[in-house]
């Protein structure tokens, strides 16, 4: 039994088929079979079989697979151990992130990032709540960038910024008129704009009002999976949104469209997160630097907002 068995059984669960495996570990799709055929020769079971929507594991081969990633997982550690006693910050980063947060966070940090450590190869993916943690707990990623609190004891999470809501309303909205917004001003109005289902946004929007749909007067619905999308139905179909503050930070100045919510303003808690067997803890600490030097001070995490959670 070897590393790199443990690392093409790992990769066949993860992906479900032989080609694509193969392609991620860089290896021909023969070599990957034959590896994993001799691991079950030397096991004495099959690990996996064949169904008509690709491969699927044993239940002894489910088994293996997760002690595989528990091995694969503390070599890892073995390797992040010795960089970190010889003082260096190299290798691989897997970085998942919401995409509410991507767009808007990304651009701020990464650059300078990657320009001050060469040697860090960063591979950021977009990805919603539930999968960034099924991958941090499956060895997928390393760190991952969303929101909190998850209340999951195999994760540990590092607070960084404490984002507001606001609201992005059309000009000719009754609510466009006031200077600031309460929650149970949304609840009397129509025409609320909302992301579609699996957003962690969508559901702590809902949690600060429940907009009315009574007199909702729209022929259609429209649930976007983007905030982007969001604000141009705004300001193309009227009606209103809400949109966390980093999506708007160009325009706080000198766009009318966009209200505060009256103080204590509900905010979205934004964290890093690693399960709790992250070693790698200097490289935590240059990604919250980087992040809050990048970002307004008024955003960062200190506890003054009202922070709305998500479940």
């Amino acid at each position: 039994m070897t590393l790199q068995q443990l690392e093409y059984l790992v990769a066949l669960d993860t992906h479900r088929q032989f080609v694509l495996a193969a392609e991620k570990c860089f290896v021909t799709q023969p070599t990957l079979s034959m590896q994993v055929q001799k691991l079950e020769g030397e096991l004495g079971v099959l690990l996996f079989h064949r169904t008509k929507s690709g491969i699927e594991p044993t239940a002894v081969g489910a088994k293996v697979v997760q002690h595989a990633r528990e091995v694969l997982r503390s070599v890892k550690q073995l390797r992040e151990t010795v960089q970190l006693e010889k003082g260096e910050l190299v290798g691989e980063l897997r970085l998942g992130i919401i995409p509410t947060l991507a767009p808007y966070l990304v651009p701020l940090f990464l650059l300078e990032l990657v320009q001050q450590h060469p040697q860090l190869r960063v591979q950021v993916e977009e990805l919603q709540t539930e999968h960034i943690v099924q991958r941090l707990k499956a060895n997928q990623l390393d760190v991952g960038l969303l929101v909190t609190p998850l209340d999951d004891r195999a994760l540990q999470e590092i607070p960084l910024l404490e984002e507001p809501f606001l609201v992005y309303v059309a000009d000719d909205h009754p609510l466009h008129a006031q200077a600031t917004i309460r929650p149970q001003d949304l609840q009397a109005h129509d025409n609320m704009w909302l992301l579609q289902q699996g957003h962690c946004f969508r559901q702590q929007t809902l949690n600060i009002c429940t907009p009315s749909a009574a007199n909702d007067a729209r022929p259609f619905t429209y649930e976007s999976g983007s905030i982007e999308t969001l604000k141009q139905l705004v300001r193309q179909n009227h009606g209103y949104t809400l949109v966390p503050e980093l999506s708007v930070l160009g325009e706080l100045d000198h766009n009318p469209m966009i209200k505060r919510f009256e103080a204590p303003e509900p905010v979205r808690e934004i964290s890093l997160v690693v399960h709790h067997s992250f070693v790698r803890r200097p490289l935590l600490t240059l990604l919250r630097d980087t992040m809050l030097r990048r970002t307004p001070e008024r955003l960062h995490a200190r506890g003054a907002g009202q922070k709305i959670r998500w479940k």
